[in-house]
């Protein structure tokens, strides 16, 4: 493992924390035992290459992944937003704390902005969409719905 000044510059992994990674990628619950039984390194191996990662920002946190349907929330959304000049950060401020937005990305072209949010139903979206129009900063919205889900996978472990 390369590079652990934190200073925004890639951070090279080696095969063994890489397996790491895809381990507790696919079960965060993993204890550091069976980890290290898997790839015959020590526990401590495994505990101080988790701490390592976990303070060079590879690891941004242990989380489980929800399923959102189980919810209730079967509606997936892609919105476009287009805000006023200079006022995109104060906006994204305020978005990113909306209970149904899961994705905020600043983009090139025609929007500023895209969110990806999950509702329960029709009516969900109509009032957050009504919401986000009353904002006088917002300029125009751009909604598509989701119709079938093909990959939705943000652990990004198939990319190691």
């Amino acid at each position: 493992m390369l590079n652990d000044d934190g200073d925004g510059e890639v951070v090279r992994l080696d095969d063994v924390d890489i397996s790491i990674l895809k381990i507790i990628n696919d079960d965060v619950r993993t204890s550091y035992r069976q980890i290290s039984r898997s790839l015959n390194v020590s526990v401590g191996t495994v505990h101080n290459r988790v701490d390592k990662m976990v303070k060079m920002g590879v690891i941004k946190k242990f989380s489980p992944i929800i399923d959102h349907e189980k919810l209730g929330y079967v509606l997936t959304t892609i919105i476009g937003v287009r805000v006023k000049g200079g006022k995109l950060k104060n906006w994204e401020e305020k978005a990113f704390f909306n209970k149904n937005v899961v994705g905020i990305y600043d983009v090139t072209g025609e929007y500023d902005a895209f969110l990806i949010a999950k509702f329960r139903d029709i009516s969900e979206l109509n009032s957050f969409i009504k919401e986000l129009l009353k904002d006088p900063i917002i300029e125009r919205t751009y909604t598509q719905t989701v119709l079938d889900v093909i990959k939705e996978d943000m652990s990004s472990a198939n990319i190691l």
